[in-house]
């Protein structure tokens, strides 16, 4: 009894569970191998690591790595994932239990709207190290905002400013009864959105409010191309 008592002990200790594996790691490749037996063990899914973002030795003696992996059987389900090697793990795959579900409630609040000319529904999960099963209510996942729905809106193209501005503040009046994380990014005559709210803003309604966001979009965009053109003259 004791014998056993003092093997599990060890095994615990040494290989984090006799998993196999432990989240001790001194090098970038080392850290990989841990991300790939962590998803393996939290999901009975193989990975493939597909990006290194950033890989970090700190002088206190913390290691952590940023990668972005995809699912073997699946390369479409991809996941961002942060990892240390004090044993901090966090991943987003966990949103591909729920992002069915969640694009069915998401997709009413673009319909019946005769200004919208296309909308894009992505659901996006944020890292996170809570334990998702997939067996929890989607009640529970919504109220717990580790994901973000990614609503992208294309508005008819030589439409008047302050137009614009209405069929947002009627959009958003829409969403703001949503208890959705939802993410808006308004497009109208380009590849750059007119109106852009995060989910943790604190969101209005006001037409005056969001063209007033309209014209500090457009001015951030102005000086960024400004920028990359003096960027080009100066090389």
């Amino acid at each position: 009894m004791v014998l056993s008592i003092i093997a599990s002990v060890f095994c615990l200790g040494l290989l984090n569970g006799c998993r196999g594996y432990s989240h001790e790691f001194n090098s970038s490749e080392e850290a990989q191998k841990y991300v790939l037996a962590k998803l393996k063990d939290k999901y009975d899914k193989g990975f493939t690591v597909t990006e290194v973002s950033d890989y970090k030795e700190e002088k206190i003696g913390l290691n952590w790595i940023l990668v972005k992996v995809s699912e073997k059987d699946d390369p479409l389900r991809t996941a961002t994932v942060y990892a240390r090697n004090t044993g901090l793990f966090e991943d987003s795959y966990h949103v591909y239990f729920y992002s069915d579900a969640i694009k069915k409630l998401a997709g009413p609040l673009c319909k019946d709207k005769n200004y919208i000319q296309k909308y894009d529904v992505k659901i996006e999960g944020r890292p996170t190290s809570t334990e998702w099963t997939g067996k929890e209510s989607i009640e529970e996942y919504i109220e717990k905002a580790e994901y973000a729905v990614v609503l992208k809106i294309y508005l008819q193209d030589g439409t008047a400013e302050r137009e614009y501005a209405e069929e947002i503040s009627d959009l958003i009046k829409g969403i703001m009864q949503s208890d959705l994380n939802i993410h808006i990014l308004v497009y109208a005559n380009g590849e750059n959105p007119i109106f852009s709210s995060l989910p943790e803003e604190d969101r209005q309604s006001g037409v005056d409010f969001i063209l007033e966001e309209m014209y500090n979009i457009k001015s951030l965009q102005e000086s960024i191309e400004h920028a990359d053109e003096w960027k080009k003259l100066k090389s």
